[in-house]
């Protein structure tokens, strides 16, 4: 019985608990970039608690189409199995974030929500058709939604998303019709891609840091399961080069265009990539389980940046 218990540090993977607490980690540092002072309490546990429900989602899913899937990854296997008591803890979770998007927190945050809601379905609609190749479009989808996640909060703290907001789109289904409504959701979505995104360069700079942990953990595994040498030094080098042009941009921005509060922020992008690329260069060393919970370490190692900043 003990040699089926899964080790401690596998824990909060298994219970896809790791990456709503990135999340909590790096919403406290962009908030500390862009001098937000307050961002409403319950923002604190809405987020990580609809970024859980996306997560449990997610292995669900993969595990009900891609049953290979159940016997390579634990953590697909463990919620496979619990799946019952999952779907259940998700529609509570969902339907709690959703009444306090609704009716707590600022109605930009929940206009801001529902794009978000949009893109997941996309993401979701890519999931299910997994492909040999690694994903690269998925990834980098889902890299930029949780980052974009990340990033509602601080920006609806600042008043900068005041400028997206679903009432637009309600008065035009009322009284001037659904091309109208929809027209006018596009222009929603379109402006709150522009305020989280382009305004907040920092948003999609954690994006792009989120998409090559996503796609480190499918090069690493391609690599394990590589029929040659050649392959699996070609899959580790194309996370290397990700790796340093990543790095690389974020020096050029924390040099060249972040002031002195944001310049924290983009040295955590680098030492984050950093740390990726050594457990890269050394992964061999590792358990495949143990390199997605250090993938995942990889991304809190910056915190003390902003705690002595």
């Amino acid at each position: 019985m003990e040699k089926n218990r899964p080790p401690f540090w596998l824990i909060p993977n298994l219970l896809s608990v790791d990456a709503p607490l990135v999340a909590l980690a790096w919403m406290w540092m962009l908030a500390k970039a862009l001098r937000v002072e307050y961002i409403p309490s319950t923002s604190w546990w809405v987020l990580p608690a609809a970024i859980w429900c996306v997560y449990v989602l997610d292995r669900l899913i993969d595990s009900w189409t891609h049953t290979d899937v159940r016997d390579i990854s634990p953590r697909h296997r463990w919620h496979w199995k619990w799946r019952w008591p999952l779907l259940g803890a998700t529609v509570i979770v969902s339907a709690t974030c959703l009444y306090q998007a609704m009716y707590v927190l600022p109605r930009s945050v929940f206009s801001a929500g529902v794009v978000l809601m949009v893109l997941c379905g996309i993401y979701f609609l890519l999931a299910w058709f997994r492909s040999r190749e690694v994903p690269y479009i998925k990834n980098f989808l889902a890299g930029m939604i949780f980052a974009m996640g990340v990033g509602i909060p601080v920006n609806a703290a600042n008043a900068s998303l005041l400028v997206t907001d679903l009432k637009d789109v309600i008065y035009a289904l009322q009284h001037t019709g659904l091309l109208d409504a929809l027209w006018n959701f596009g222009l929603m979505v379109l402006r709150t891609l522009v305020v989280i995104f382009y305004h907040c360069r920092e948003v999609w700079v954690f994006g792009a840091l989120c998409m090559m942990n996503i796609t480190a953990i499918d090069l690493w595994e391609r690599a394990d399961q590589a029929e040659t040498e050649e392959a699996a030094y070609s899959h580790e080098a194309t996370l290397t080069l990700g790796l340093i042009v990543l790095a690389g941009g974020s020096l050029v921005f924390a040099a060249m265009y972040a002031d002195q509060y944001s310049k924290p922020f983009f040295y955590s992008v680098m030492v984050s990539a950093a740390a990726l690329q050594l457990v890269n260069h050394y992964r061999t060393r590792f358990s495949l389980n143990a390199q997605r919970v250090l993938a995942d370490v990889a991304l809190i190692v910056p915190l003390p940046i902003f705690l002595v900043a």
